[in-house]
């Protein structure tokens, strides 16, 4: 994570850039995987999640203090939700008498590849573990 101490309009735009990067990758990841979940009875979950202090927060709260986007990854069975990752996308914390952010380091590309990666290791467990896999 690279960390940042001056706030402006570019760093703003910069991390506003990257979270809506993300969205899109995220978008393109569940639909070329949901289907094969759904054979599991399982609703596949992949999003970007904007919080502060445990609550919903829009992208315009990003210099906030306890903001924070994270890309979100699990599994819905039923009513039951299960996590399997979780990868931080900007964070901005009040350290001593000033604000600190700290922004990801990981391309669009890294991230594609991870979650392809990842998509890959989900479906196989269910396999290795006697679920129908198609």
């Amino acid at each position: 994570m690279r960390q940042i101490v001056q706030f402006d309009e570019h760093i703003r735009q910069e991390v506003a850039a990257i979270e809506c990067k993300w969205e899109v990758i995220a978008n393109e990841i569940f639909n070329i995987y949901h289907q094969k979940f759904i054979t599991f009875n399982e609703d596949l979950i992949i999003e970007v999640i904007r919080i502060q202090k445990g609550k919903k927060a829009a992208q315009e709260d990003l210099f906030r203090p306890n903001y924070e986007s994270f890309l979100e990854i699990g599994v819905e069975n039923g009513d039951e939700y299960y996590p399997n990752a979780y990868i931080p996308i900007w964070k901005c914390k009040q350290e001593m008498f000033q604000k600190v952010g700290y922004l990801t380091r990981r391309t669009i590309s890294d991230v594609g590849k991870m979650l392809h990666e990842m998509m890959k290791e989900m479906l196989e467990e269910r396999a290795e573990n006697g679920e129908r896999y198609e």
